[in-house]
């Protein structure tokens, strides 16, 4: 056999459920014996197909039986409640703590200073953020300053808070670091103008939120027209060219857990630049929790899966490229399959490594689209017989919780606290 065959071995890993019957009637059951010594007998699973044992070129092995499962694994409990933690009261602040605008003031009117205007203090810096925050939910943030304070389009709470002049003021003001070092410290860190205020906001996202058991992690644009030497261009995203972040979020709230800015290719070394490291930072915060992640094709690997089931408890599903590793050819061929089929391939328990399930669909002919998806958390062959796409529990899994991400995304271009003065 050539090298790009596989070794396909019929084996009889099920008993038939006649068989079943007679070993329960039998008075006499020789609990010892093998089934699988006899070669001459082959099994059949619910679709009629032979229980294989395939091997890939790379030496993984998968069976198209189902694994046996007595009792659910560690990685599928989960054991709390959703929502906020009990000290999540006043939320603004828990957020926006002191720490973090005392850090903003102080920097801030280190500018204040050098052009000679009105220093600022954290109280008024709260209301400065309030104001920003109120303009994003009231979609104000693209009127004018003047319209905004002026008597017909304004509105009593911004002109209660603090004058048109001071706040325009504070938006050319406004620092977020040492601006006297920041060009020695470009040069190791593009992202220093503000690495330091958004990842202390970042550190507080899980600590006051307790996600729910389906998790998502993608990437999204944030919008951003100045000069920035690590904007990026992906034609899928609305914006084209902005400033990258991929996040994990809670896939049914759409609460973001933690983000990861994308600061150009010197940032980190290439080991941890690669999709697998960096869902192995975002998911950290969680790990051990029995939580399940979902991730697209960028991300989703086989060495990904069984590295989150086995280290980090956690269940992996995803879309994945027929490209990636240890996939073997009987879920890539499309030949002779009909119109919202599918195929099965688990990992073989023999084996002892992280039970991964992967599902080739045909989403459609001519020419033919054959969607390849991975899963943990699933352990079965069920399809939903009920519709006429017939898909699979992985795919509508994987379709109800991909979207948490882009959820995120739309909301913040639609209430963006971005002001363009």
């Amino acid at each position: 056999m050539s090298r790009n065959n596989q070794n396909v071995k019929i084996s009889r890993s099920f008993l038939t459920e006649k068989e079943v019957t007679a070993m329960v009637n039998e008075d006499n059951i020789d609990y010892a014996s093998d089934p699988e010594e006899d070669d001459n007998v082959v099994t059949y699973d619910s679709d009629t197909e032979y229980h294989r044992e395939i091997e890939t070129r790379s030496g993984r092995e998968y069976t198209t039986a189902p694994p046996r499962q007595v009792c659910r694994s560690v990685q599928n409990i989960v054991s709390f409640h959703e929502g906020l933690t009990s000290n999540a009261s006043e939320s603004f602040k828990k957020f926006i703590t002191p720490e973090i605008v005392n850090i903003i003031a102080h920097h801030t009117n280190g500018e204040a200073s050098i052009r000679n205007l009105k220093l600022t203090n954290t109280e008024e810096l709260y209301a400065f953020i309030g104001i920003l925050i109120l303009m994003g939910a009231n979609n104000d943030s693209e009127l004018p300053i003047d319209d905004l304070w002026g008597k017909v389009l304004g509105k009593n709470i911004y002109t209660a808070t603090m004058s048109r002049i001071r706040f325009g003021e504070l938006l050319s003001l406004i620092r977020f670091d040492d601006k006297q070092t920041r060009t020695e410290r470009r040069k190791q860190d593009k992202f220093c103008p503000i690495r330091e205020v958004f990842y202390k906001i970042d550190e507080l996202f899980v600590k006051y939120y307790i996600p729910s058991a389906h998790l998502t992690i993608d990437e999204m644009l944030s919008l951003f027209r100045g000069r920035c030497p690590f904007k990026v261009f992906m034609k899928d995203k609305p914006g084209k060219y902005d400033i990258l972040i991929r996040m994990l979020s809670d896939a049914h709230t759409r609460y973001i857990l933690k983000m990861e800015v994308y600061a150009g290719k010197n940032e980190r070394p290439a080991e941890e630049r690669s999709a697998k490291a960096v869902v192995r930072r975002l998911v950290k915060p969680l790990e051990g929790t029995g939580r399940n992640v979902t991730t697209d094709r960028y991300y989703t690997s086989i060495e990904l899966a069984e590295e989150l089931y086995n280290d980090d408890k956690l269940t992996l599903v995803g879309t994945l490229k027929s490209n990636r590793k240890h996939i073997p050819e009987e879920v890539k061929k499309t030949q002779g399959r009909k119109l919202y089929s599918s195929r099965f391939l688990f990992t073989d328990p023999k084996t002892g490594k992280a039970p991964v399930t992967l599902v080739s669909y045909i989403t459609r002919l001519k020419p033919t689209k054959n969607l390849l998806l991975l899963s943990t958390q699933h352990n079965d062959r069920k399809v939903d017989e009920s519709t006429e796409k017939k898909k699979t529990d992985v795919n509508l899994y994987y379709n109800e919780t991909k979207g948490g991400i882009h959820s995120i995304d739309q909301m913040t271009r639609h209430h963006s606290v971005k002001r363009g003065d």
